[in-house]
């Protein structure tokens, strides 16, 4: 709790004055013109009550608007296809390129996003999973979001619910519950997915929702991809399941991959040429079934910033922060500082 009072103090008050004094501008036009930095959303909401623990994948129309309006003034945005083909013809990329990519597929892509990105006549990747795509599914993480935030219980059990935790209580006290819910869904992921599943249901079943708090996060359905993909937006592919692939059978990875992607293609009636690893879970067998399985390249969850010369099925992105244009300088500057540009390893 304290570590995050202090990050939010640095982005309220520090960023804006070390900004002020041109410390950010300063470091940002060190980096190289031959650098492509991919950033990535998950979600742009209007109603703060949809991100109520804070967990990283909500950015508010305001800050997203501030955000493309920055890219577009100190940035050469290039769609991510288009950056690949370059690169696979040895041509050089515009100076500073940038791409914005969107994974899993929320409804908000299209209702909130999408005219924001068309009024800064701006590109954007939609890493979809195809799985419950058409059937108002919502994506598994949700579940536990709301199931943990609608809930009256005082104390989660992880034993008696199944979950991977050492046995002792986990408060869903106010000041703690966004800390639970956090290494709930950390401890989630390493559960094969069907065992995963039937944790959550368990969890469900014993947690009933008492607590009036806002809906579980919506995704699109089938025709507002299509209206995406009409609209300009590169689909990609982002299996069917959203599950750890590095726990699968390559023939389940090349499944899901090659599913998601033939799923794609007859909805859009294009080729879908992009692959984005559930969650950054990947190894050398999933980077290879990608190959594979006939993608052009895939982004990984890796923080960083790429060059000419990256293995582009393991490129680098920046997460993007809910925060203003002077701390998001911060967040990159960060970036740049900690990993450098992400290339071949």
């Amino acid at each position: 709790m304290f570590a995050s009072q202090v990050k939010s103090l640095l982005k309220q008050f520090a960023s804006p004055v070390l900004d002020g004094l041109g410390i950010y501008d300063r470091q940002l036009r060190k980096m190289p013109a031959s650098s492509w930095t991919i950033v990535m959303y998950h979600r742009v909401i209007d109603d703060a009550a949809a991100d109520p623990f804070e967990l990283g994948m909500c950015v508010t129309r305001r800050h997203f608007r501030e955000q493309l309006a920055y890219f577009r003034r100190r940035f050469s945005p290039i769609g991510m296809s288009e950056a690949v083909r370059r690169l696979a013809r040895g041509e050089p990329l515009p100076d500073r390129a940038l791409s914005i990519t969107f994974d899993d597929g929320y409804l908000d892509n299209y209702t909130v996003a999408l005219p924001v990105l068309k009024s800064f006549e701006m590109d954007a990747a939609l890493f979809v999973p195809t799985g419950g795509l058409d059937d108002d599914t919502p994506l598994w993480w949700d579940r536990v979001i709301h199931t943990l935030d609608a809930t009256g219980e005082e104390l989660l059990l992880p034993a008696e619910l199944g979950i991977p935790l050492s046995g002792e209580p986990l408060s869903l006290g106010p000041w703690k519950r966004a800390e639970t819910v956090t290494r709930v869904l950390d401890a989630l992921w390493t559960l094969p997915h069907d065992t995963m599943l039937e944790v959550l249901a368990r969890m469900e079943r014993a947690m009933p929702a008492v607590r009036r708090v806002a809906p579980v996060a919506r995704r699109m359905d089938s025709r507002q991809v299509l209206a995406m993909h009409q609209a300009g937006i590169e689909i990609g592919a982002h299996s069917v399941r959203h599950s750890n692939l590095n726990l699968e059978t390559p023939a389940v990875v090349r499944r899901e991959m090659q599913t998601s992607r033939q799923v794609l293609e007859t909805l859009c009636d294009a080729p879908i040429k992009g692959f984005a690893y559930p969650a950054g879970w990947k190894n050398a067998d999933t980077e290879a079934a990608a190959r594979e399985s006939g993608f052009d390249y895939a982004v990984s969850t890796i923080s960083g910033v790429n060059h000419p010369n990256s293995d582009i099925f393991t490129l680098a992105r920046v997460g993007m922060p809910d925060t203003s244009v002077a701390d998001l300088k911060r967040a990159l500057v960060s970036v740049i500082q900690r990993t450098g540009t992400h290339g071949k390893s």
